[in-house]
């Protein structure tokens, strides 16, 4: 699979990117707000492998996906994408390589790449991922982007000495069709009389 946004590619993960992955799974910083601890290299490389097995398989159901820059393909991220039954998918490991460029924009970027790959081309009527209680800015970006946010997962990790709660959020297909639909001349309309007042 290969789709291209503004900022970043979400592709297949390759054996090309063990250098970039080994480095972003294993840096403390990326992998802060993860429920698994940083990998280290052999576990790096164990991981692409078993993406590639998953890729080759005629009944895959989980998808471990690159994000990369799209003018050099260099690896800025990494996300997966895993089916439940025939409508739905989980998607989790959602990380960002924290010195990429437009760190931010790459992020938002990749989200809605996620998404259209979860809607246009699996042809799902919903996902959904969750964060950590404590994570502001994937908290930000989701609610941005117009994810709902659906409740509260209590002590689902321990890490850094404590436990922590994740919060659940979710996208469902009609919602990604309304904020990509352009809006109608009527909308259009009554957004200028809001402006400008009747004339």
């Amino acid at each position: 699979m290969y789709r291209r946004g503004r900022f970043v590619v979400l592709r297949e993960l390759v054996p090309a990117d063990l250098d970039r992955a080994a480095e972003m799974w294993g840096d403390s910083e990326a992998t802060h707000f993860l429920t698994a601890d940083p990998m280290t290299r052999q576990e790096a490389e164990e991981a692409l492998r078993h993406a590639a097995l998953s890729a080759a398989s005629s009944r895959r159901r989980t998808y471990h996906l690159a994000i990369a820059q799209h003018d050099d393909d260099t690896l800025v991220g990494s996300v997966v994408v895993r089916r439940e039954g025939k409508s739905s998918a989980y998607v989790h490991s959602f990380v960002l390589h924290p010195r990429a460029r437009n760190l931010s924009l790459a992020g938002a970027d990749a989200a809605q790449l996620t998404a259209a790959f979860c809607f246009e081309e699996l042809g799902l009527h919903r996902f959904w991922c969750m964060c950590r209680e404590d994570n502001a800015n994937a908290r930000r970006l989701y609610l941005g982007l117009g994810m709902q946010e659906q409740g509260l997962f209590r002590e689902v990790d321990f890490k850094q000495g404590r436990w922590h709660n994740h919060l659940v959020f979710d996208w469902l297909a009609p919602q990604w069709e309304e904020r990509r639909r352009p809006p109608s001349p009527r909308r259009e309309k009554t957004g200028e009389l809001l402006r400008n007042g009747p004339r």
